[in-house]
């Protein structure tokens, strides 16, 4: 989480929605958001039992397009586009030419030469200048934050109410799929660990579809979701945050995102680097833990083994569907084998923890 301090943080679009549901809000990254609306806590298990609905508004979209754009694509992403059909999305890393994670991006093919990709908010100018700079004449890279909003509708009541508000049509919509939407799409992703749906429109739109999916969810229990739960759930999942499990210096092979690139290919920018790792060996990897005596652990906190430092904890904090603390952290990769103790360094005190595998959760089904 990157608080700004120095400027005014930019509103979401439906932040006087939030307010009028009573929303604490907070800054996230530069922007003021719902931390929570009534607790984390009843959030989070709404998420995992019922239904939320997630303002992600603070999210990046960049369309990329004309003739050559798959081609373009092919040579600079790390997995392969070619087999991705039209209305299917695929997950990556966007890498740098030192193997590093420029972000986390989730790719949409809206067509043959045509590319939805969906950026983390503190990052927009950076992705869009990364893939501005690599892009050829005729291929067009358009940055659309600023005209588009984005829901996410999440929870094991997600296609119901989905159906419910905007018609049959998207029951059938498979996961990592999308199909068009009021001049935007309906996707089956998420960053919960629970099945849903993110929902991109014109922001002109974003207050009718919010008003839409609370008429009819809220008679099943849909509440909004402020930012506090969306991190516990997405720790629970053990899904990786921008600035704690992944930034420029973190290799994909180091954050256990191997499976998110395809080293296989002839080349894409940091392959080489990456290739070289994936035959030597890692010397860090991200690892789950819980911890056995109590205590939180934060992000920065070291991690001991012996009283010697082995790494340092990416995120962590109190997880209300297991009523555990737990984290993730980068240790030194010998030391990342689940059953590990190993100790939490909290106020100049060793607690101690276990290493765990990842996720934490997995949803049913």
């Amino acid at each position: 989480m990157t608080m700004t301090l120095d400027t005014e943080p930019r509103k979401l679009s439906l932040h006087e929605e939030h307010l009028r549901k009573g929303a604490r809000m907070g800054d996230f990254g530069g922007w003021l958001v719902p931390l929570f609306y009534t607790s984390i806590m009843e959030e989070h298990a709404a998420v995992r039992t019922k239904a939320g609905l997630f303002d992600i508004s603070h999210m990046g979209e960049i369309l990329v397009e004309g003739p050559g754009a798959l081609d373009f694509l092919e040579k600079n992403l790390p997995r392969r586009i070619a087999p991705v059909k039209q209305d299917q999305a695929i997950y990556m890393p966007l890498v740098n030419d030192q193997g590093g994670m420029v972000d986390d991006i989730i790719v949409y093919r809206r067509g043959d030469d045509r590319f939805m990709i969906i950026v983390n908010a503190g990052n927009i100018e950076k992705d869009f200048n990364w893939f501005k700079a690599r892009a050829p004449k005729h291929v067009t890279v358009t940055d659309l934050s600023e005209s588009m909003g984005l829901l996410a509708l999440q929870g094991p009541l997600a296609m119901q109410i989905l159906c419910e508000g905007f018609g049959a049509y998207y029951r059938d919509l498979k996961r990592f799929h999308c199909r068009s939407f009021e001049e935007g799409m309906i996707g089956r992703t998420g960053y919960t660990g629970e099945d849903g749906y993110e929902i991109m429109v014109p922001k002109t739109k974003l207050k009718a579809v919010w008003d839409v999916i609370f008429r009819v969810g809220e008679k099943h229990g849909l509440l909004p979701i402020g930012f506090g739960a969306r991190d516990t759930l997405r720790l629970e999942a053990a899904m990786p945050l921008y600035g704690h499990e992944l930034n420029d210096e973190i290799t994909p092979l180091e954050a256990d995102l191997g499976w998110a690139i395809d080293l296989t290919k002839e080349s894409f920018p940091g392959s080489d680097v990456l290739k070289k790792q994936k035959q030597t060996g890692i010397t860090k990897k991200r690892i789950g833990f819980e911890m056995v005596d109590r205590g939180i652990p934060r992000n920065g906190f070291e991690v001991q083994k012996n009283g010697q430092g082995i790494g340092t904890v990416a995120s962590g904090s109190f997880i209300p569907t297991t009523g555990k603390n737990i984290g993730m952290a980068f240790v030194t990769a010998s030391e990342a084998s689940p059953g590990n103790a190993i100790d939490i360094m909290i106020r100049g005190k060793a607690v101690k923890a276990v290493v765990v595998s990842l996720p934490f959760y997995r949803r049913k089904g």
